[in-house]
């Protein structure tokens, strides 16, 4: 039986996705490159729905709850280098993967879980906000001292790595407190403003030292977003067959978009434009699909318990 989903979760993921694969879209988007944006809000919305869901399992022994994150990530990883072999004849280094030299969130959510794991077990809510806030303090020294304060905070290098580990400790500390985060009439308007000041930071900010405050718009920024995906109607919504599915299905396919979307965008139906963004999006989501059931047929091939299709298929999905 699958476990209770959390929907406000589900449609943050949602929107991730296509946040990522929009800011990767670069090519599809003849004379209008500027709009291929907002990665850096999908992967803080990733890193943040991750931390928020580890922290509301079951508790058990480390080696078993990191085999259950191995279970999440590598079968996906196998299945999109099967398919980008069979379907484009790109062979994957799967060295390259598990050292982080390909898929750079791959070996940072990895290396996250190892840190994570002893804080979800810490019951003193007080020492993981001491932390969230130490870690933040050091990453703005850090920034100025060894950075210099000129290093790119989202696209590329290791400070990435470290800043984005702040949104998974975001979402495991409101993880602890799912329930008290209802959609308010002010977070809408909000968030707004807070995704507009991001983007104003990030465009003055890019090679100067102020690109380090865009920090505090973004986690204000996941923060009011996960508030309004909890609003009465998304809950409703989520509830419906259709609508609900939907969401679902797609939420299901972050990692899966990541790792096979570099092969399916091009710039060959730039004409139709701007119908070819939605429609080459539309193809990324059914790969991610098959890419997805695919990993979960290896998965359960290699258990002793019977294929569960509706689990494979992405069918059975239950809600709080």
């Amino acid at each position: 039986m699958a476990q209770n989903r959390v929907p406000a979760i589900d449609v943050l993921k949602f929107i991730a996705v296509f946040l990522v694969m929009n800011s990767h879209m670069e090519m599809c988007y003849p004379k209008f490159q500027f709009l291929a944006t907002g990665g850096g809000i999908g992967d803080a919305l990733f890193f943040f729905a991750s931390g928020f869901t580890l922290f509301l399992g079951r508790d058990m022994r480390f080696d078993q709850w990191y085999k259950r994150r191995i279970n999440r990530i590598y079968p996906s990883i196998l299945a999109a280098a099967i398919v980008a072999y069979f379907v484009w004849g790109f062979e994957e280094n799967i060295g390259d993967i598990l050292i982080g030299k390909r898929y750079w969130f791959i070996g940072c959510i990895m290396i996250y879980y190892i840190f994570l794991y002893p804080l979800k077990k810490i019951k003193n809510e007080k020492v993981i906000n001491w932390i969230f806030i130490g870690w933040l303090v050091a990453m703005v020294v850090t920034y100025f001292a060894i950075w210099s304060g000129t290093v790119s905070l989202y696209s590329k290098g290791l400070y990435r790595c470290l800043i984005f580990f702040l949104f998974m400790l975001q979402g495991a500390i409101m993880g602890k407190h799912s329930d008290s985060f209802s959609c308010k009439w002010w977070h809408l308007p909000s968030l707004i403003v807070a995704t507009g000041l991001w983007f104003f930071l990030l465009h003055i900010g890019t090679g100067n030292s102020l690109l380090i405050i865009s920090i505090v718009p973004l986690l204000y920024v996941t923060y009011s977003l996960y508030c309004v995906c909890n609003a009465v109607f998304l809950s409703r919504l989520y509830k419906t067959k259709v609508g609900g599915n939907v969401l679902y299905i797609i939420s299901q396919l972050c990692l899966e978009v990541y790792l096979i979307q570099k092969f399916i965008f091009t710039d060959a139906f730039n004409s139709l434009f701007p119908l070819n963004v939605p429609v080459i999006m539309l193809v990324v989501i059914l790969t991610a699909y098959i890419v997805k059931i695919l990993a979960e047929f290896i998965l359960q091939t290699f258990r002793t318990e019977p294929y569960d299709w509706g689990k494979m298929l992405l069918w059975k999905r239950e809600i709080n």
